[in-house]
This record gives C-alpha cells, sequence and structure tokens, in this order.
C-alpha cells in the first residue's frame, strides 16, 4: 500500500479523483524498468545497497520523483529481508563490549582514555586488541556487530514483475489508499456473469467483509448494488477492515463492468466523494481464482468431519433471500446426510453495523435460512449486546466464538434448526 503522502490527487467541488499515470508512457516504463532492475538484481545483497541503488533511479527522475518513491515502495512490498532475530550476532556484540570493558581495566587503560577516532595510534593498539580477543578481523567484526539492523537485512526474496506491471499496479494502488480513508463505499455491478460474481463474492468474504446486497429497483435492471462500511465508520480494528476493504477493490477490477461511489476523508473535517467506474483503466494484479481457506474455517472443518460425520461443511455458492428484499452471500453451506443443509455466516470484530441490520432481519424473517456466529467482542457494545440478548432468532439459531467457531459451540444450534426441519 501507499502511505499518505505519496498518493496523488486532486479534489474539486466535493469531489476527490486520483492522478493517474500512463502505463505506456516512456519516462515512466524508464523509472519503472530501472526500478525493478535494481530490485531484480539484488537479491542477495543488504538492504542499505538495495536502497542506495534505489535512490539513484528515482534521482535521475527529478520530475517523477515522487511517482518513482511511490513506485519504489510498491516494490519493497514485494521484497523479502531477513528479520529473523539472529542470536549469534546478539551474542557476539556481548562478547565485544565485555572485551571492551576488560581492555579499558587493565593496567594500561590510561592509555585509551583519550581516544581520537581520527587518528590516534591508542585507537589503533585498542582495536588490533579487541580483534586479537575476538579472533576476528576488523572487516569481519566491522561487518558481523550490527549485520542484523535494518540497513544491514539481506534481500531474501523480491517477487518479479514487469515495468507495464507495476506502472497498473502504482494505479491501483492510488485508489487503495483512498479508500483506506473511506467512511462508506457503494458498489454497483451493473452486470456480473455467475461465476465472476461468486469469485467477488469469494474475494468479499476472503478479506472478512460484509456487504447489505440489494438488486437494483430501476426498471428492466440486473444490476446489483453492494453496500461495504468504510474504516472511518467504524470503531474498532479500522487499520486491518481499511487494508481488506483496500484488498479487496483489487477484485471487483475483474468484474467486467463496476462503479464505486464512496466517501473518502482525507482531512479531518473533509469528506470527499470518489466515483469511478471500469472507464478508469486501471487494470487489477490479482491473476486467478480465490481458492484459499481461512485457517478458523479449516479447523472447523476438520472437527465437523471428525466429530459430526453426519455433516459437512463447505464454501457457500447461493444467495440467501432476506427481509426488506436484501441478499446475503452467507460464508459456509452445512449440509445434513438427509440432504437438508443451511448457510452459515460470521460476524467478527468490526461487523457491528451488519450485524445490526442482519438481527433485525432475521427476527422478521418467516422460516430460518441460516445460522450466525458472532464474536465475543462484539459484545462490548452494549447496543448489540442488548440486541442479541433480544433476539429469538439468534436465541435459536445463533452462537458466539472467540478466536473461531468451534463444534462445541455450532452443534447445538444444528440441532435446533435440523429438529425444526423434521
Amino acid at each position: 500500500m501507499l502511505t499518505k503522502d505519496l498518493l496523488r490527487y486532486k479534489t474539486n467541488r466535493g469531489t476527490i479523483l486520483p492522478k493517474f499515470i500512463d502505463p505506456k508512457s516512456g519516462i515512466n516504463l524508464e523509472v519503472a524498468r530501472g526500478l525493478v532492475n535494481a530490485f531484480s538484481a539484488n537479491v542477495g545483497s543488504i538492504r542499505e545497497t538495495l536502497e542506495g541503488i534505489s535512490k539513484q533511479v528515482i534521482q535521475a527522475y527529478p520530475s517523477n520523483a515522487v511517482v518513482g518513491r511511490g513506485l519504489e515502495k510498491l516494490l519493497m512490498d514485494r521484497t523479502e529481508f531477513d528479520t529473523e532475530i539472529n542470536n549469534d550476532l546478539i551474542e557476539l556484540r556481548e562478547k565485544v563490549f565485555k572485551n571492551s570493558a576488560y581492555l579499558l581495566r587493565q593496567n594500561e587503560a590510561a592509555t585509551y582514555q583519550k581516544i581520537d577516532l581520527r587518528n590516534n595510534e591508542s585507537f589503533t593498539r585498542y582495536k588490533s586488541e579487541m580483534n586479537k580477543l575476538m579472533g576476528l578481523s576488523p572487516e569481519e567484526l566491522g561487518t558481523q556487530l550490527y549485520g542484523d539492523l535494518p540497513p544491514f537485512q539481506k534481500v531474501l526474496n523480491f517477487r518479479k514483475m514487469t515495468a507495464e506491471e507495476l506502472l497498473h499496479r502504482y494505479n491501483c494502488a492510488q485508489v487503495q489508499g483512498l479508500l483506506l480513508r473511506s467512511e462508506s463505499l457503494m458498489l454497483t455491478l451493473p452486470e456480473s456473469g455467475p461465476a465472476k460474481l461468486r469469485q467477488l463474492l469469494k474475494y468479499l468474504r476472503f478479506n472478512k467483509l460484509l456487504a447489505k446486497i440489494v438488486r437494483d429497483h430501476k426498471k428492466n435492471s440486473k444490476a446489483l448494488i453492494l453496500k461495504i462500511d468504510g474504516p472511518l465508520s467504524l470503531f474498532v480494528q479500522t487499520q486491518k477492515y481499511g487494508l481488506n476493504l483496500a484488498n479487496f477493490f483489487a477484485a471487483v477490477l475483474l468484474q467486467p463492468k463496476w462503479k464505486i461511489d464512496a466517501q473518502i476523508r482525507i482531512l479531518k473535517n473533509q469528506v470527499h466523494s470518489l466515483n469511478l467506474d471500469e472507464s478508469c483503466g486501471i487494470r487489477s494484479h490479482l491473476r486467478q481464482f480465490l481458492s484459499y481457506v481461512p485457517d478458523e474455517i479449516q479447523t472447523l472443518s476438520k472437527q465437523i468431519s471428525e466429530k459430526l460425520p453426519d455433516w459437512e461443511l463447505t464454501s457457500s455458492s447461493d444467495f440467501v433471500a432476506l427481509e426488506g428484499e436484501s441478499l446475503c452471500f452467507p460464508d459456509y453451506l452445512i449440509t445434513h446426510k438427509s440432504g437438508k443443509s443451511v448457510s452459515l455466516e460470521l460476524f467478527h470484530k468490526w461487523h457491528s453495523t451488519p450485524l445490526k441490520m442482519r438481527l433485525d432481519q432475521l427476527d422478521l424473517q418467516n422460516g430460518s435460512p441460516l445460522l450466525i456466529g458472532i464474536h465475543k467482542s462484539l459484545l462490548n457494545n452494549d447496543e448489540i449486546a442488548n440486541q442479541v440478548e433480544a433476539s429469538k432468532y439468534f436465541s435459536r439459531f445463533g452462537f458466539f466464538f472467540r478466536e473461531a467457531p468451534t463444534v462445541t459451540k455450532l452443534l447445538p444450534v444444528l440441532d435446533n434448526w435440523l429438529g425444526k426441519c423434521i
């Protein structure tokens, strides 16, 4: 992601528009190519060397310095450094400090009391003695002593990309940086095939986002509208949630047609509208269908398989119609050996607003279309705690979880649901 100082945008009469760059521009391609080559060529070197060469590339194009620093930031995000705690270096420093104290306590300590670091025989003697005690040459000692500090971290890996891919990634990052500061986001999908739509909603779920999904009421319209809370509308976990929302935007770009309307708060007292659609020309860096299953669900699926052999947990692929003409795309589907199945929807720490709406809908719902799991921390909100306690639907078909849902918590609501169906 890009930090606030690297975002380029203009505002006009309540709207905000990112300053995109031309991915086919010769000068932009030169800067991007120089940076990509610098990162590719410095795997195995240290961070200080990489940053020095990268800085030289950016300085060669002074008129594009801000863009260059933004491109550099994106490449840094694709670079793996050796950040492991090195106990050997810690022990080496401890040994150096002990030996240094030992030398200065000797009879000749007076010789070292006024060491001139620029040119002094006593300092030279001191270094010589230290090297003997450590069994290392001056060069080895100098290299190893602080080898685990950030400037000296080894570059382990760099996920390569082309210069043009980097420029497209930059344009996407400009929008993502603004969405980190959004209060709300409305996504309109004028048309989306079943496969594309399922892919998008899987990315929505992967990022632990919940959306109010409704059909567009315009005549003959097949459009879907997704209303998603922005990170600045929340009171908890705003940074993590903001990153999740920003990441989700890359999946939106895979849709054939789309439109976003977001409220962005760049300055404390100023909110601007961000309005974009597929005509902006941004290209997604996502390449393949999302197949990742969160650890919490892998664990739950394994528990169900071992302890509840009559049930099976799978990803949900269909909408559930709810009161108020809204649609729910639940997280998972739980199927009984009889063939009966019920959806499962999970509400995490930042899902307070969607949870309120869902409880209202389910208490008015005719039938029991889904089970709901609520993260225990949401009860810290008195309004939610009271609503949950008063919900007749939740008392039968809902459960709480802490880190992840468990079979122990799930089984009673499964039994209640199955008993209702029989």
